[in-house]
């Protein structure tokens, strides 16, 4: 999906201007469903960032051209987090911020080694001064690389950590908020190479972003959609196939979902014929009035034609964006890797659905 980071820093200017001109006009027009009802509180500053690079991998297992041939990208989103006053007095924390991130990071492709995954930081921003923060941040990264071992193609997953540190440059003429993000990322994982990448692009603060609760107009809203897509094996010889999905969808408190999917991944006529069932939850985090970003996890069972036939247990791992149409209506992007933890057969889903609300 070398795309997918063109498509994410086509969708922030949207968000931007989208947020800058409902602000000018003084318009402020949230949907008052049971599942999607927005407040704010003190600590509801969002975050999200869209950046692209170029970098090298080093160490164990890293043969021929080293350079990531300058696809390396990573979306990020989050919330600002709150310091225990006693900590913050005690540090002198005046003026830092705390974040919570999770992110999907990409890093590229060099020769025998396509690696990506998924994961969380603790990140801790430091102004320097009106223009100018610096941030650093760490945490968890759940990578899957597909590569040749001894004449075999495995899809490796492994745990490690990403260190990111990144300078961000004000560009709040633009909109409140906006800012150039200049990254370096590192990775580190156990017993496999190393990489580090040099990235840039743009971000934005979201303040007093709405918070998600529930109404009490209903009781019992649910979300139900349909999604279609590209469906690509992470393997040699296959090719990107049509794939689609049936989804239900129920939110529960300010940040949190659930989802039951239906899906078809679609037939590469080579290694993957696959169809089943998902279950998700959900970390959301709505940016403005109209647009959030979320993260899912969870099991998927599923049957391959191509394989054995038999239920197997996968994992679904996805990244959504997504914007409110009205009141009842919403539209997304949705980028999921199905991980099998068999060393073959992970897929990509690269999906754009719509989904109503139905009042229960």
């Amino acid at each position: 999906m070398r795309h997918l980071s063109l498509v994410i820093l086509l969708i922030f200017p949207l968000i931007a201007y989208g947020q800058d001109h409902e602000n000018k006009n003084g318009k402020s027009n949230p949907p008052q469903d049971a599942s999607y009802s927005k407040v704010t509180d003190s600590y509801s500053n969002a975050y999200a960032s869209a950046i692209i690079g170029n970098g090298f991998a080093y160490g164990d297992g890293v043969v021929g051209d080293r350079s990531m041939e300058g696809r390396t990208f990573e979306f990020r989103f989050g919330k600002e987090i709150s310091v225990p006053a006693f900590l913050s007095e005690k540090l002198n924390l005046t003026d830092e911020k705390f974040r919570l991130d999770v992110f999907h990071f990409n890093e590229g492709h060099p020769d025998n080694n396509h690696r990506d995954g998924f994961g969380a930081q603790i990140v801790y921003r430091k102004p320097v001064n009106q223009k100018l923060n610096l941030e650093f941040g760490l945490g968890p990264y759940f990578s899957m690389n597909t590569t040749t071992i001894k004449g075999v193609e495995f899809n490796d997953a492994k745990l490690g950590a990403l260190l990111s540190v990144a300078t961000l440059v004000d560009l709040e003429r633009f909109s409140p908020g906006l800012h150039m993000r200049y990254a370096l990322n590192h990775v580190s994982i156990p017993a496999t190479h190393s990489s580090i990448a040099l990235l840039v692009g743009v971000g934005k603060y979201f303040d007093n972003a709405p918070a998600r609760i529930p109404s009490g107009a209903y009781e019992n809203p649910i979300w139900l959609g349909v999604t279609a897509g590209i469906s690509q094996t992470n393997h040699g010889g296959s090719e990107g196939v049509p794939g689609f999905a049936a989804e239900a969808k129920k939110y529960y408190g300010n940040h949190w979902g659930a989802s039951v999917s239906g899906i078809m991944e679609g037939d590469d006529e080579v290694r993957v014929h696959r169809h089943g069932v998902a279950v998700q939850g959900w970390f959301v985090q709505p940016l403005d009035k109209n647009w959030a970003a979320s993260a899912g996890i969870g099991p998927y069972v599923a049957t391959n034609k191509r394989g054995s036939g038999n239920l197997q247990l996968h994992s679904l791992i996805s990244f959504q964006v997504e914007r409110f149409i009205d009141t009842k209506w919403k539209g997304f992007v949705n980028f999921s890797r199905v991980t099998t933890f068999t060393s073959k057969n992970d897929r990509d889903l690269f999906r754009i659905g719509i989904m109503r609300q139905f009042d229960i």
